[in-house]
């Protein structure tokens, strides 16, 4: 083959600029000068590819996704387009155009050339990935969850599923706001992606709440879950019988079965060995309560058993009667399945063991007492007595100041008058005249706290 010359064209498209290198001959051979590359392209933005041929004579150039050739028909909604620049005896450009790209756009994209006698494929250029990246689609993630009623000992699994899409979304499960990191499992399969959590079931797992979060690395503020409700884990009875030990002869006593299931029991049942009799005991409506209404000595040793049913199972416990005279600290029963005992203070008629309380509540009250009656009048004895002030008068010589003292008429002044009041008749008489008295003024120490006191005498 021989080349005459080497032309260099620069073909400007519409959408993409890109210079082009054609070599023309005199027996052109057909060639991919440039072929479409694998691109990722986030949903909803546009998007094109590109394929430049020399060589071609009479064959038609059009695109292939997954090895189907692109039809554009009405289907496609006018987003996709496929421009062809002939540039005679230099070759060929074409570019295929999408608009507005969505997740089904995805795929392996070829520039192909077609036989225009026989319609087959003739040149096919190497196929271009064209990915889109996005989000799932709203509906997901989906929680399956297990059946409502689980009985403990069970293994079950949890199941949370998603849509493969680019790039891969993160997939984890809380159980009560806290990460499960165990036992964890992730699968695709078609266009779905599956979490799985595998659990061997306990009581403890009842009421417990899991939940399944989805993020996606394409935004940061992406985040959608999902919940599945709350585990319904069904158990046997678990029995702790609650009584006094030991119990004092002739003073009635009650045994409560307590109980812990999932579902509620259903039956209580009551049994003795020896037997008790039907006058020395009464069961409530429930049958979860026994009292024993005159036990005696002779009770002592009785092993007594509670037995409670639900729909899971029937479970039993049982406990043996300790009665005595003698108020004492009791042991705990070897029974496993047994409550503790209550604790009983020991009594007699020579000593009484008093509680913290009431100790606290006597060392309080006399506490209060003392300062009522010892600190509270000596406080004020020693606030409020009036001591006498010594003072000295105008010539040097010491004087004490009492309490009380008098002063002349002359230097005492009165409400209404400096002098004598003129008062009413003098009693037993006629006569109208004048009373000739002094005042005593009391004066407190604590000036600032109290007033003056006047006090009128009557002279004679």
């Amino acid at each position: 083959m021989y080349f005459l010359k080497i032309i260099i064209l620069f073909v400007i498209q519409s959408r993409i600029n890109l210079p082009i290198f054609i070599i023309v001959g005199c027996e052109a051979t057909f060639k991919f000068e440039d072929e479409p590359s694998d691109k990722s392209v986030k949903i909803g933005k546009d998007h094109s590819l590109s394929c430049l041929v020399s060589g071609i004579i009479n064959e038609k150039l059009t695109w292939f996704k997954d090895g189907t050739e692109i039809g554009l028909t009405e289907s496609t909604d006018n987003r996709i387009s496929i421009a062809n620049n002939e540039i005679g005896l230099y070759g060929n450009f074409t570019t295929l155009v999408i608009d507005n790209v969505i997740a089904s756009d995805a795929g392996l994209y070829q520039c192909v050339a077609i036989s225009p006698t026989t319609g087959s494929v003739v040149y096919s250029s190497s196929g271009a990935l064209l990915t889109i990246l996005t989000l799932p689609s709203p509906e997901y993630p989906i929680c399956f969850e297990p059946d409502s009623d689980i009985i403990a000992g069970l293994t079950v699994k949890l199941t949370c599923v998603s849509e493969k899409v680019h790039p891969p979304v993160t997939l984890k499960f809380t159980r009560n706001s806290q990460l499960v990191n165990t036992r964890i499992s992730l699968t695709g399969k078609g266009n779905l992606v599956t979490l799985e959590l595998t659990m061997t079931t306990t009581k403890n797992d009842n009421g417990d709440i899991y939940e399944c979060h989805q993020n996606s690395s394409l935004d940061s503020n992406y985040q959608k879950s999902c919940m599945i409700k709350p585990l319904n884990i069904q158990y046997k009875p678990e029995i702790k019988i609650q009584h006094t030990n030991p119990v004092l002869p002739g003073r009635e006593t009650i045994l409560f079965c307590q109980t812990f299931a999932n579902p509620p029991v259903i039956h209580y049942q009551w049994k003795s060995v020896p037997q008790l009799k039907v006058e020395d005991i009464s069961i409530d409506g429930t049958g979860q309560v026994l009292k024993l209404l005159r036990p005696s000595l002779t009770h002592s040793g009785t092993n007594i058993t509670c037995i409670a049913t639900n729909e899971i199972g029937q479970v039993s416990s049982s406990i043996e009667l300790h009665v005595s005279q003698t108020v004492r600290n009791a042991e705990n029963s070897n029974n496993p399945h047994e409550s503790t005992s209550n604790q009983m203070t020991e009594m007699s008629s020579k000593e009484i063991r008093l509680s913290l309380d009431v100790v606290i509540i006597i060392a309080a009250g006399v506490v209060i007492i003392v300062v009522l009656v010892v600190l509270v009048p000596v406080y004020h004895y020693c606030l409020c007595r009036n001591n006498n002030t010594t003072t000295f008068d105008s010539s040097g010589k010491e004087v004490t100041q009492p309490e009380v003292y008098y002063e002349a008429r002359e230097g005492v002044i009165l409400r209404h008058t400096i002098q004598d009041r003129s008062l009413p008749r003098v009693p037993t008489t006629a006569v109208y005249g004048h009373w000739r008295h002094s005042t005593a003024s009391q004066v407190p120490n604590d000036l600032e706290s109290h007033s003056y006191t006047y006090i009128d005498r009557e002279n004679d």
